[in-house]
């Protein structure tokens, strides 16, 4: 078969993998065929990689992606790992950056990331232990060969990696086999990166991305010693040395304005304007009236999870650093911080138990816990496992929390492991749930999170924000889907962008398991009826991809909880937090990555009410509203948002009637105070 002919196959392969596609093929021939079709699919697009030398003599094995990018690489004549690798990425003029991660997925290995600038190509060390901007990674060092530059239709970076065979992260050592195949993956934009003479620069999501197999046997060479060694550049300084611990920032001199939204004020308050030492904010924002918020804390690395001590210090999970601990001053602002636990796996959850002797954090596999003195403010020199065995990809925040009433019971949400996890069908998988876990009886070496404790709900998709009402009943808040079509008679519709809705879900009493399902990976909630047209349906409807004789829209009516309220789609909420009465639910919505406008970055409240029936708590508005909710801070042109601009909102805490918010946003790790006028 011709080249061409090939790359017809591969585009035609590729096409007939739409998700309302395999919606269909699951329903229509069951799960088991599914999977062999998958298997045949995948198989055939696999082209495998080819091999050349490029001018300098330097042989490679070689993939090309979809984007025309092609990733060469070479690697020394040795049996086992660790070794020194070459590198070549020859990416067309359009691509502001394109990336190689070493592990064959985005989190918790070593990302080569490489962008033009000017005449010349910037190599960026990076490694990700969350679904945000990669941080800064020293465990790798790049060292620039001849062959990297620019011309007029491409850029190449030529370098030798020391460190990318072989990693550590958390207590597991990774290594590449050398005689054998093994996968990798690629991302690429064509969003210039925030400042490209810097190698700790931020940078947008990518626009695409993918998976290969390359047989590293033919990347194979007993010259490789003599290519580094004759083609070194006489500047090559190695790239992970100058890397600082965050990503650079700016000041912007706009801090908050009054709007008139329908949120009512309060008190006075003595709530400073601005706080000593701290910078403006780095993306102006907008608050309601009746509200003020002041920024005070900066330089954050990827600040996400937040909780308050029994003494008044908050702790904050920092993506990639670890847990840092900070004492505030009676107006609110940060008097001193200092990082508590320096543990770079750790990434987003965090919790304390209700008397402040026991702090609980996460990673994407595992949760510990400490002894904590919240007199000095210590933890413990040594940490126990107690939840271990958790998928180690997709969606990889697990969200932990303790009931209020029941110090007992561990609760740890598991996203799905990537956007469509058919797997998830099957609660004993233990993706896209919420578990229960006993802390009276912790085996030793900890839970195994598949197939210990008792479910509180499955079929959530990403149920990152999690949070107990005034009746110690679960809530949570669902990340919807990504990239869905609806296919009616073989005739598919892109209704993406405002569709599926984020959901809000009542998991109610986890001192009980909770079989139910949430209807997540199949059915799925309306936020535009408009888009779909080929029925009526109604904010807070669900709904199937691909409705046929086995599987409908109906079925979800009969076999699925539905929301108890919806949220414009892929706004991606992370937390969520009542006030001291419960009359109103804050929740962080921390912004889209892929939605075109943008949408999201924002904080809002969901007005609350108890009924007097039975005294159970749920949200103001009715199930099918679209406007159930508040803002509270948000960003004048949201459609100008980005990974790069504008706050992302992720973690809530109250300190009394005052609000504490982290924000991970690229440009700078930030804490902002709100509170009512």
């Amino acid at each position: 078969m011709s080249y061409c002919s090939m790359r017809l196959l591969r585009y035609f392969l590729k096409g007939l993998q739409s998700q309302s596609y395999i919606a269909s093929k699951m329903n229509r021939f069951g799960f088991v065929c599914l999977l062999l079709w998958l298997f045949k699919v995948t198989k055939a697009q696999d082209t495998g990689p080819s091999n050349y030398c490029d001018s300098l003599g330097i042989c490679y094995s070689s993939f090309t992606n979809s984007q025309d990018i092609t990733y060469g690489i070479a690697i020394p004549e040795l049996d086992s790992a660790p070794f020194d690798t070459i590198l070549q990425i020859v990416a067309p003029a359009q691509n502001q950056w394109a990336a190689m991660a070493w592990g064959g997925q985005m989190t918790y290995n070593p990302l080569t990331v490489a962008w033009p600038n000017g005449d010349s190509v910037v190599v960026s060390s990076r490694m990700a232990t969350g679904l945000n901007l990669p941080q800064p990674y020293a465990g790798a060092e790049y060292t620039y060969l001849r062959g990297t530059g620019v011309n007029d239709t491409h850029w190449t970076l030529t370098v030798r990696c020391r460190g990318c065979s072989s990693w550590v992260y958390g207590d597991t050592r990774t290594s590449l086999d050398p005689l054998n195949s093994t996968q990798f993956a690629w991302a690429q934009s064509e969003t210039p990166v925030l400042d490209p003479a810097s190698n700790a620069s931020a940078f947008q999501a990518h626009d695409n991305f993918g998976h290969w197999s390359h047989d590293l046997n033919a990347a194979r060479s007993n010259q490789f010693d003599a290519w580094v060694s004759d083609n070194i550049l006489p500047t090559s300084t190695p790239s992970s040395t100058p890397l600082p611990t965050s990503a650079p920032t700016q000041s912007i001199t706009t801090s908050t304005v009054s709007t008139t939204t329908s949120a009512t004020g309060g008190n006075s308050t003595s709530l400073p304007t601005a706080c000593p030492g701290v910078s403006e904010p780095a993306t102006p924002f907008r608050i309601a009236e009746g509200w003020r918020a002041t920024k005070v804390a900066g330089d954050l690395t990827a600040a996400r999870g937040i909780v308050l001590d029994s003494q008044g210090r908050l702790l904050i999970v920092e993506n990639g650093r670890g847990i840092s601990q900070h004492t505030l001053s009676t107006d609110g602002c940060v008097e001193s911080s200092r990082l508590l636990i320096p543990q770079t796996d750790l990434n987003h959850g965090i919790y304390l138990s209700p008397d402040s002797f026991t702090l609980y954090a996460s990673s994407m596999t595992t949760a510990w816990s400490w002894e904590y003195d919240p007199a000095s403010g210590n933890v413990s020199d040594t940490r126990s496992v107690l939840v271990t065995g958790m998928y180690p990809g997709g969606h990889v925040t697990r969200t932990l929390i303790v009931p209020p009433h029941r110090p007992d019971l561990l609760l740890v949400s598991h996203g799905s492991n990537g956007n469509l996890d058919y797997g998830a069908l099957d609660p004993a998988i233990a993706r896209a749930v919420v578990k229960a876990f006993d802390l009276t009886t912790v085996p030793e070496g900890g839970y195994s999170y598949s197939s210990d404790g008792y479910l509180a709900g499955y079929g959530l998709r990403n149920e990152v924000a999690l949070t107990f009402d005034g009746n110690n009943m679960l809530w949570g808040v669902e990340n919807g889907a990504d990239s869905l079509t609806r296919t009616i008679n073989a005739t598919s519709t892109d209704i993406h962008i405002d569709n599926p809705a984020d959901e809000l879900n009542y998991l109610g009493d986890v001192t009980q398991p909770n079989n139910d399902w949430y209807g997540y990976p199949t059915c799925h909630t309306v936020w535009s009826p408009d888009v779909i047209t080929d029925r009526s349906f109604a904010v807070g409807d669900q709904f199937v991809l691909a409705p046929n004789a086995t599987f409908d829209d109906e079925t979800c009516v009969e076999r699925s909880v539905p929301p108890h309220l919806s949220f414009q789609a892929h706004s991606a909420p992370l937390d969520a937090k009542f006030d001291s009465d419960y009359s109103n639910l804050y929740i962080t919505l921390h912004g889209s990555w892929n939605r075109q406008p943008a949408t999201g970055y924002r904080l809002v409240i969901v007005p609350y009410r108890q009924r007097e029936s039975d005294g159970g708590y749920e949200p103001v508005a009715a199930a099918n509203s679209s406007e159930g909710y508040q803002d509270i801070f948000w960003h004048d042109d949201v459609t100008q948002c980005s990974a790069v601009r504008c706050a992302r909102p992720v973690g809530l805490v109250f300190v009394g009637d005052r609000l504490y918010m982290t924000s991970d946003a690229a440009m700078e790790g930030e804490l902002f105070l709100l509170e009512r006028l």
